[in-house]
């Protein structure tokens, strides 16, 4: 990895997590649909997906109002408080399973999962950490899933 892919990465971590709860949720959503049809061949190889298939189908099973709240509550382990599903499952998950997990959600946004209105538009933040992970090289993308997760 050059200086110029250390650099972007953590410009990039630090930003996301700058982010409030719904806008980190929304830059997951964008990108993830947005690439989603090149992350299984470099990401998702040899990853069990027994844990995140059982995390989903969780997910699926809740009324859309509360997948909101359960996605947040991943994102935001650090705090206390009633959960929607069991959060313990998706912190023991590997970096490799909580991409996995990420992707899969990706899959059925809008069918299964609650998906992003037409007319959503994301904040400025929210904007900014988009297009700065616009990068031609997916592999550091990846790696930038795999941070922020």
């Amino acid at each position: 990895m050059t200086s110029t892919n250390v650099n972007f990465l953590e410009q990039s971590v630090s930003k996301f997590q700058s982010l409030d709860t719904d806008d980190r949720l929304s830059v997951l959503a964008l990108l993830y649909t947005e690439i989603s049809d090149e992350i299984p061949a470099i990401a998702l190889n040899d990853v069990c997906n027994e844990k995140t298939g059982n995390l989903v189908a969780q997910i699926q099973n809740l009324p859309q109002q509360e997948q909101v709240s359960a996605l947040r509550q991943l994102l935001n382990q650090g705090e206390a408080g009633e959960t929607a599903i069991p959060t313990q499952e998706y912190t023991s998950m590997s970096a490799d399973d909580k991409l996995a997990f990420w992707y899969h959600l990706a899959q059925n946004l809008g069918t299964t999962i609650i998906g992003i209105p037409n007319d959503y538009i994301p904040s400025e933040k929210a904007t900014e950490v988009i297009d700065l992970l616009h990068t031609p090289n997916l592999e550091d993308l990846v790696t930038f899933f795999k941070r922020v997760l």
